[in-house]
């Protein structure tokens, strides 16, 4: 073993095994406390890394770990965002929070935010080796599931009527249509549980929605998910929201989130149209997605609320979600009030994507539920929506490394 210090600093270092495949990640703090392995752990090489609880974990460290133990502080939000950066860095990777006394709510939370498992500091060798053998066991069955996984686009827009919903739906079935000769499937979530408007932009009806999805609980499963979907001429499944307006207190959060896992083992790629106003779920799903899209326009009150959502994720712990702007309805240059850099400096966010302000062929697709290019092929809000769609395929590449 060596110990290398690569921040020059007393509270970061790290010990490397020749061949470490588990990174091991505690505080100054439990080190002290931790029973440390001589040597390899059920035929497991061990690399330790010293940092403070909210310190950002090295891309190093989660490039090279096979298994990633690291060790969280409930009450630090920078403490628990080091699960979603590991989780969204390390997609196929076993991931284990270390954690002092954890509480039953706290173990729910880690698991939905995707650990593997969760255990109790100080470290003892008998609960590493028998975490890691598990692991062990697990890993051959568990690595076909793993490995075909579906990603998660979430559609947040920064206030209503921006587009988000336009958006979703356009998105979702031209990602549908492109995977529809290589066997891979696109669904479509509509959890605007209020006032969702999917299924009408799409021309279509259902019998089932996502209401009947969560008054099922427990025995909701891949074939039950599947009823419930309709499919589009496009081949896009959609899970429409409820047909009758319900209280946001009336969704079981942990229910919805497991029905969204379970999509991710069922399809592809999965969009979710969200709701507008933020909720435990939401930001949950926020944190599980690969990619999140804020929809805004070039208006002072849509510039201003999403800055206020930016912060709000900020405060959240949620600095490192992978955001990427959508500026709606874009102006020719001649006729644009604010520019895309007086957007980008009042956001204080880069724009990723701009969609050309064309109403009357939107609302005309929309109308007939049909897509944009079908209306008026090679249309610039056509081409302005595949590029986002195709970016989104770039960006899961990415998150896959």
């Amino acid at each position: 073993m060596g110990v290398e210090n690569t921040e020059k600093t007393s509270r970061n270092w790290s010990v490397r095994a020749a061949g470490g495949t588990v990174q091991l990640v505690l505080s100054p703090t439990e080190l002290i406390s931790a029973e440390l392995p001589a040597g390899s752990v059920v035929g497991l090489d061990i690399a330790i890394t010293s940092l403070p609880t909210d310190a950002p974990l090295p891309c190093e460290t989660l490039e090279l770990g096979q298994v990633i133990i690291i060790e969280i502080q409930a009450n630090l939000p920078a403490s628990l965002n080091r699960i979603i950066q590991a989780r969204r860095a390390c997609r196929h990777k076993p991931i284990i929070a270390a954690v002092r006394d954890p509480s039953a709510q706290l173990v729910r939370t880690l698991m939905k935010a995707g650990v593997n498992d969760v255990m109790s500091l100080p470290l003892r060798l008998s609960e590493l080796s028998t975490i890691l053998e598990q692991l062990r066991c697990d890993n051959g069955r568990d690595s076909v599931r793993a490995s075909t996984r579906g990603r998660i686009v979430s559609i947040v827009r920064s206030v209503g009527g921006a587009g988000g919903t336009m958006l979703a739906t356009q998105a979702a079935s031209s990602h549908a249509r492109r995977d529809a000769g290589s066997g891979r499937e696109t669904c479509l979530f509509d959890l605007d549980i209020q006032f969702g408007n999917a299924a009408n932009y799409l021309g279509v009806s259902s019998v089932l929605t996502l209401h009947d999805l969560l008054k099922a609980g427990s025995r909701v499963d891949g074939a039950l998910l599947r009823s419930a979907c309709t499919k589009t001429s496009r081949g896009l499944n959609l899970v429409a929201a409820p047909s009758d307006i319900i209280p946001f207190e009336m969704v079981n959060a942990d229910q919805l989130l497991n029905i969204i896992e379970l999509a991710t083992n069922e399809f592809d790629t999965i969009y979710l149209d969200m709701p507008e106003n933020w909720t435990n779920w939401s930001l949950s799903l926020a944190a599980r997605s690969d990619v999140v899209l804020l929809v805004v326009e070039l208006t002072i009150a849509s510039l201003r609320q999403a800055k206020r959502q930016l912060v709000f994720l900020e405060n959240q712990g949620l600095a490192s979600l992978p955001i990427h702007i959508v500026l709606n309805r874009v102006e020719k240059k001649l006729f644009r009030p604010i520019s895309f850099v007086d957007a980008e400096h009042a956001l204080g966010h880069a724009i990723s994507f701009g969609i050309v302000n064309d109403p009357a062929l939107v609302r005309t697709a929309l109308d007939q539920g049909v897509l944009i290019d079908e209306i008026k092929p090679g249309s610039k809000v056509a081409r302005d929506i595949e590029a986002i769609v195709e970016k989104c395929e770039t960006l899961f590449d990415r998150s896959a490394r």
